[in-house]
């Protein structure tokens, strides 16, 4: 019989480490003002709780889908307020909400049936932590085109609030953005 904890598996979208630099020395001010979740969950953007990681056929078209979403905003992705993630799951996503919607349309059709939570609109977790008993200064602005998606297995580990194992697949990133220029 397993007695582990439980295994979660989620879709992740990674901004480029460039593009987080900002946003890991705020996770590191929330650690040091006591908050004990900043460094608990890999510095990611959960978009979709699954039962089943997602190939990486259906990786590469949800990557595709989500630049194909960008196209109003020049292809970058940004991050507003910080705000807890609308996820009524076992993890307490909050950070930078992102500016895009997740809809059913953007996931391809063969991974409808793996999806049990979808979690929109995303934020990147900059820590784990209950928002209604903590007070957080505003983070950083982040703006961003290049991302990539992976899957993400999480377990926690027995007898720690915010401690954690977790393995990320290889990633897909999302396609590169052209502008089309009127001729």
């Amino acid at each position: 019989m397993d007695t582990r904890p439980k295994l979660f598996r989620y879709i992740i979208l990674i901004p480029h480490r460039d593009a987080l630099k900002p946003l890991e020395e705020y996770r590191q001010k929330l650690f040091t003002t006591g908050i004990a979740g900043a460094h608990a969950f890999p510095l990611a953007a959960p978009l979709v709780e699954v039962s089943r990681p997602f190939n990486r056929e259906e990786l590469t078209e949800l990557a595709r889908n989500i630049r194909n979403s960008t196209k109003e905003t020049d292809g970058k992705i940004t991050s507003g307020c910080i705000a807890p993630a609308g996820y009524p799951g076992k993890f307490p996503f909050f950070g930078p909400q992102l500016s895009f919607l997740l809809k059913e349309s953007i996931f391809p059709s063969t991974t409808r049936t793996k999806i049990l939570y979808t979690i929109s609109p995303p934020v990147l977790c900059a820590t784990l932590a209950d928002q209604k008993t903590q007070s957080f200064e505003e983070a950083p602005v982040l703006s961003f085109r290049a991302a990539y998606l992976a899957n993400l297995a999480i377990r926690p580990l027995p007898g720690a609030e915010y401690s954690f194992e977790w393995r990320i697949s290889p990633s897909v990133w999302l396609p590169g953005f052209r502008a089309e220029t009127n001729k």
